[in-house]
């Protein structure tokens, strides 16, 4: 189980030791840190992931001349106001343990016993609240321009790649408005295809709503796609992780029939069998095929809700939850997660919906089956909700019943209930004077 902890870091003043779960969901007012917790988090993913998968170059980097935060407030578009003497992150991960500790000191990172067995490989993306420029911006990907590699820069790389794997012969169904289709056409670029089957246009002309949901189907549908594949590896990369996996020189002959081979196939996934190749190269070899191969995905979504109905907002919620439950039967070791920010009730009821799912279904399983809900039930443990309060996290899963605690889903109604009963007492006369 992964978990981090954050102290005196812009507006989280200590978050104790939070463990990640499958689906984790920050509520809060503006400005208590929702965002800069799950930035560092993500961060801290991807960082593991480059040390899992990229040798003891990686660690050297991230642990001189303060690289850790320079990286992590550029990509991030952190402020060197946000640290102090007394901020610090410890992150405990699958495979390596990170600590950073005070405004001038380099991060720590420490790979735990079992690392050669653990590390694998992974999908991370993060998608910022400023997601829909992609569509309100029209070539948008030509057009911005960063002086660093930041988060923005990176959500429209990887929407390139992931817009790629859906075309008009194999569209996806949009969850979150009934028959609109969505591909991309290397010409026209995106294409949304309306309810009457013939009518498209460009998300560009589509409401605010669709372009904000848009990019989390896409992607999400994407990376659960992703899971069990093998990144592609040129034959210069298998002679680098040869390098780096094996002291032993390999004949020239042997290496070039391997090489050749690699060129020949069009699937570079599948393990090298090649009657040459000694046993020990070839478990090399496919040691390497296995590190590639994705095991999981990480998926980081701020402000989910934005710009939608509240049932687009339980369909997105239904949507992530079901592709978490089909990594799980995937089987690949390792746990796929999803992270949110909200500021909305009804995204608290989707996933609490989702969260009594679970519970109803360890008692009668055919009733949820029969209600439709069997392939979006995940483990009761799989879910946290946190609202942070002057930079300090509250749990509010409610420990008795499993669910989020009923006063965080009605202090808004109360609110609004309150005024309503004191003006409907001076608009009826029943208010004294």
């Amino acid at each position: 189980m992964q978990t981090i902890e954050i102290r005196n870091i812009g507006p989280l003043r200590e978050t104790g030791i939070v463990p990640v779960s499958q689906v984790m969901l920050l509520i809060g007012e503006q400005s208590t840190g929702k965002s800069t917790f799950m930035k560092i988090l993500c961060f801290c993913c991807w960082l593991e992931k480059q040390v899992m998968i990229g040798g003891d170059s990686i660690v050297s980097k991230y642990t001189h001349y303060y690289r850790f935060w320079n990286e992590l407030k550029k990509f991030h578009h952190f402020n060197d106001d946000f640290l102090s003497d007394s901020s610090c992150i410890k992150y405990d991960g699958y495979a390596i343990q990170i600590e950073m500790r005070g405004k001038k000191s380099n991060a720590k990172i420490v790979r735990k016993p079992k690392f050669a067995e653990i590390k694998h490989n992974l999908k991370i993306s993060f998608l910022p609240s400023e997601r829909n420029l992609l569509s309100s911006i029209q070539n948008i990907e030509n057009l911005y321009r960063s002086k660093d590699v930041d988060m923005l820069f990176n959500y429209i790389l990887e929407w390139g790649e992931a817009r790629s794997q859906f075309n008009v012969a194999h569209p996806l169904d949009l969850v979150f408005v009934e028959k609109m289709k969505y591909h991309y056409d290397e010409k026209y670029g995106d294409v949304l295809t309306l309810a009457d089957g013939h009518s498209k246009i460009r998300p560009y002309y589509a409401s605010s709503g669709v372009q904000s949901a848009l990019p989390i189907q896409v992607l999400a549908t994407y990376l659960a796609g992703e899971v069990g594949t093998s990144a592609k590896i040129s034959p210069v990369e298998y002679l680098k992780q040869l390098n780096l996996l094996t002291d032993s020189k390999i004949d020239v002959k042997v290496l070039s029939a391997v090489l050749s081979e690699m060129l020949r196939s069009e699937d570079t996934s599948k393990p090298i069998k090649i009657n040459e190749i000694p046993a020990s190269v070839e478990n090399v070899l496919n040691s390497i095929l296995n590190r590639s191969s994705y095991r999981s995905f990480h998926m980081f979504i701020e402000e989910l809700e934005q710009n939608l109905f509240p049932k687009a907002q339980f369909e997105l919620v239904k949507m992530l939850v079901g592709l978490l439950k089909k990594m799980e039967q995937k089987s690949t070791g390792y746990t796929s997660t999803v992270f949110l920010t909200t500021h909305s009730p009804y995204v608290l009821t989707a996933l609490n919906v989702m969260m009594l799912a679970s519970i109803a279904y360890e008692k009668s399983p055919d009733k949820v089956r029969d209600i439709g809900l069997e392939d979006y039930v995940l483990p009761k443990e799989a879910y946290s909700a946190y609202c942070i309060k002057n930079g300090r996290f509250e749990n509010i899963i409610d420990e008795e019943y499993g669910f989020i605690k009923g006063d965080f889903l009605d202090s808004v109604s109360e609110l609004v209930d309150n005024y309503t009963f004191e003006l409907n007492s001076l608009i009826y006369g029943n208010a004294e004077g």
